[in-house]
């Protein structure tokens, strides 16, 4: 058991780096929780992970009784299902059932499409590189022997190479990536402009999924950071309020219906991450190894298919699917077509394979991108 008396102290591991986007997701659930925790290299632990939880990525969790877990997003969904240990705490999940779903689409975004802009700011930019790589380098290169301008270079030049110009960021795409960028600051600057969290008085799954990118990412790489600074204040103030946010004692209110700024924000997930989500399924479905994709009139070319991401788009297909008529029908209104149909359409397009015993976060993991890096 995870949780017992609060006078107990339990304290789990978690491997992952102090600037890694899906860590910081995780960290700030956990303390939000008040579940303690050590956060330990990924590098001197290796052999460990990948024997444990199948992968080497960040984060990776170890319980108290050895179970490995991996990926965000179901380990947020088990941990918070294991809040009847602590009732005075509410689920960061809305009840409403549609709410739910939009929750869960956004929270997808974040985690996904949001990812190519974070790496492209962190390894494109100078300055931000110089920081990034000297930080993973100080965390995670501490057993190779080389001078540490040597490793730091092959730090950046990895991450550069791999998650920015092989996943297609290049002088054709890159005003777009941008733009991506700064329509998810002023989306979130618009619903911040109405509430302390993304959907009402406390924080939601919707909160987690664009601390991600928006915490050890945006406002934290020199770049992206004095762009929030200036054109998203509210989101720089909310990034901080997340790390050190508490239940509330009681059940704080949040949305019941999508209002004007989430359902642009919807817009823009839709647009973007959904149109994604298709092609990748699309090129999986053929058994290519690359996909093109036009998103909002840009064309980006040689993209690398994303098992992972193939089951993403299961994941969402399935919530879909288990809402009733009424509630969909609904939820429709705010879903522009023909970009969101790839969630109602009975083609399955294509199926990933993974996780078929729906086992999630304690079954063998995978790398977004085959062996980690994009070819």
């Amino acid at each position: 058991m995870l949780f017992c008396d609060e006078e107990e102290t339990r304290v789990i591991r978690v491997f992952g780096s102090r600037i890694s986007y899906y860590a910081g997701k995780l960290e700030a659930y956990l303390r939000y929780r008040g579940i303690e925790y050590e956060l330990l290299p990924m590098a001197d632990h290796a052999r460990e992970m990948r024997a444990g939880a199948g992968a080497m990525q960040s984060p990776v969790v170890q319980l108290e009784d050895g179970r490995w877990m991996s990926d965000s997003t179901p380990m947020l969904a088990w941990f918070d299902a294991q809040r009847e240990l602590q009732p005075h705490r509410p689920s960061i999940y809305p009840e409403d059932p549609g709410m739910r779903f939009v929750a869960l689409l956004l929270e997808d975004y974040a985690d996904e499409w949001l990812w190519r802009a974070a790496m492209h700011y962190r390894w494109t930019y100078r300055q931000d590189r110089q920081h990034a790589s000297g930080v993973l380098c100080d965390e995670q290169m501490t057993a190779i022997r080389a001078p540490r301008f040597a490793k730091r270079w092959m730090v950046a030049r990895r991450q550069r190479e791999g998650f920015v110009r092989r996943d297609g960021v290049d002088a054709a795409t890159r005003e777009h990536v941008e733009r991506g960028a700064m329509a998810a600051f002023d989306g979130l600057e618009a619903i911040l402009a109405e509430r302390p969290f993304l959907f009402g008085e406390r924080p939601t799954i919707v909160d987690y999924g664009f601390v991600g990118p928006m915490f050890r990412h945006f406002a934290q790489d020199p770049t992206p950071a004095e762009l929030m600074r200036q054109r998203a204040p509210r989101a720089y103030t909310w990034v901080a309020r997340m790390w050190e946010a508490s239940p509330p004692p009681d059940a704080a209110a949040i949305l019941t219906k999508v209002d004007a700024p989430v359902a642009a924000l919807l817009r823009e997930a839709c647009e973007t991450h959904l149109v994604q989500l298709r092609e990748n399924a699309r090129a999986d479905a053929s058994g290519a190894s690359h996909f093109e994709q036009e998103v909002q009139g840009c064309r980006y070319r040689r993209l690398p298919v994303s098992r992972y991401r193939v089951w993403c788009l299961e994941e969402l297909r399935r919530h879909w699917q288990a809402l009733d008529a009424a509630t969909q029908t609904q939820v429709r209104t705010y879903l522009p077509e023909p970009d969101a149909a790839v969630l109602w359409d009975p083609d399955p397009i294509a199926e990933s394979g993974y996780d078929p015993e729906r086992r999630a976060p304690f079954n063998r993991a995978i790398n977004v991108f085959g062996d980690g890096v994009p070819r």
